[in-house]
C-alpha cells in the first residue's frame, strides 16, 4: 500500500522506423560517417591541452559509473517520509531511561557538549514514553507527620524573621590610598602657610654724578630729541569744499537710479501710518474681556528686599555661639610688614 514500484524515465522506447523509411537508412549512415572523419581531420592536437586533458591519479576511490535502473534485477521501491509508524514498536526501540542516566553520568567529561546533546534528547524520548513510566513504577510512600511547633520554637522563629526583615546594610566602600603626600608628613607646611613679607625698597636721592656731568650727546640722541614740526596748512580747508571735476563728469547707472528714489508705499499701510484720531481706542479693545491669566500676569511681583534689615546691627544667634576655628583666626591677625 505505502510501497509503489516504478518504471525509471531514463530509458526511453523508441518506435520502429517505417518500411517506407528504412530504405534511407544505409545513406543517412554514410553521411554520418564522412561528418565524422570531417571533424576528426580539422582537429590538431595541442601537447599542452592533452597532458591537461589526462585525468590525475591521486584519487584512490574508483570512479562512480552511473548505471541504468532498467538493468537491475530488482525494482525501484519508493519509500515515503510519511510512513506510518506503530507506538509500541517506536517506544520499544529507545534504550531504558534508568541505563542512559547512569551513563550520562560516568561519560560526562569524555564526549563532546554536542555529543551529550544528542544523548539528552534521547532521554528525553525515553522518560516520555510510556513503557518507561511502566517500568520506574515504585511503591507508595507513607507521609511524614509533621509536629507542631512549641513556644520556643516559635519564638526562635520570630527572632529569625525580624533578622531577615531588616533592610540589608551596605558594606563600606574602602577609601583608595591617595597618591599624594599628607600635608603633616611635608616639611614646607607651616612655612608655605604664613603670608607672604613684601620689604619696601627705599629709592635712594637723584644725585649728579660725573659720569653724567662730562657725558657727550650723540647726534642721534639730538636729532631724537627734536619736536617733530608739522604742517598746519594741510588740516585747515575752505568752506565750502571744491567738488572734484571727476564727480562733476560721472553719469548715474540705472543701479544707482533706482536706489535714488523713494520707496513708495501702497494704500493699506498709508492708512495705518495716518490716523486721523491716532489717540483713539478701539470698540473691539473696550469690549474685551480678560482673562484670569492676564490678570495675574498684569499684577506686579513682590520683591523682597533682603539686603535692606530692619536692624542692621543686630547679630544673630548662631553667630554668638559659633566658635572661631585656628585657620580664622590666624586670618583675622593683620599682615606685618617690615619697614
Amino acid at each position: 500500500m505505502w510501497r509503489k514500484e516504478t518504471k525509471p524515465k531514463c530509458c526511453e522506447e523508441h518506435e520502429s522506423l517505417p518500411k517506407q523509411m528504412q530504405c534511407f537508412w544505409p545513406e543517412v549512415c554514410e553521411e554520418l560517417q564522412k561528418l565524422k572523419c570531417r571533424h576528426v581531420k580539422r582537429f590538431v592536437k595541442r601537447k599542452r591541452l592533452m597532458k591537461l586533458a589526462v585525468p590525475l591519479r591521486s584519487m584512490k576511490v574508483n570512479r562512480f559509473v552511473r548505471t541504468c535502473p532498467c538493468k537491475l534485477e530488482k525494482s525501484i521501491e519508493i519509500s515515503r517520509l510519511d510512513e506510518r509508524k506503530h507506538t509500541r514498536t517506536e517506544q520499544l526501540a529507545y534504550p531504558k531511561a534508568r541505563q542512559l542516566l547512569l551513563f550520562k553520568e560516568e561519560a560526562r567529561t569524555l564526549f563532546d557538549p554536542f555529543r551529550n546533546a544528542n544523548l539528552n534528547r534521547l532521554i528525553r524520548k525515553s522518560l516520555f514514553s510510556m513503557y518507561s513510566r511502566l517500568a520506574n513504577v515504585q511503591p507508595p510512600k507513607r507521609k511524614k507527620v509533621i509536629p507542631k511547633w512549641d513556644l520556643k520554637e516559635w519564638a526562635h522563629h520570630t527572632i529569625k524573621l525580624n533578622k531577615l526583615a531588616k533592610p540589608k546594610k551596605p558594606k563600606k566602600i574602602p577609601k583608595e590610598p591617595s597618591k599624594r603626600m599628607p600635608l603633616k608628613s611635608m616639611k614646607r607646611f607651616k612655612y608655605l602657610a604664613e603670608p607672604k613679607k613684601h620689604e619696601l625698597l627705599e629709592k635712594p636721592e637723584w644725585t649728579l654724578t660725573d659720569v653724567m656731568y662730562r657725558y657727550k650727546a650723540s647726534q642721534r640722541l639730538i636729532s631724537l630729541s627734536r619736536p617733530v614740526k608739522f604742517d598746519e596748512t594741510k588740516f585747515i580747508r575752505p568752506l565750502p569744499e571744491p567738488i572734484p571735476e571727476s564727480v562733476l563728469k560721472a553719469v548715474a547707472t540705472a543701479r544707482t537710479k533706482s536706489l535714488a528714489h523713494p520707496t513708495s508705499r501702497g494704500t493699506k499701510s498709508a492708512l495705518a501710518d495716518i490716523k486721523e484720531n491716532p489717540f483713539s481706542v478701539s470698540p473691539l479693545a473696550i469690549k474685551y474681556k480678560a482673562t484670569k491669566r492676564i490678570k495675574d500676569l498684569a499684577e506686579p511681583r513682590e520683591y523682597e528686599n533682603k539686603h535692606i534689615r530692619d536692624n542692621p546691627y543686630s547679630i544673630s544667634p548662631a553667630a554668638l555661639k559659633a566658635k572661631a576655628s585656628p585657620r580664622t583666626i590666624s586670618l583675622a591677625k593683620p599682615k606685618v610688614r617690615s619697614s
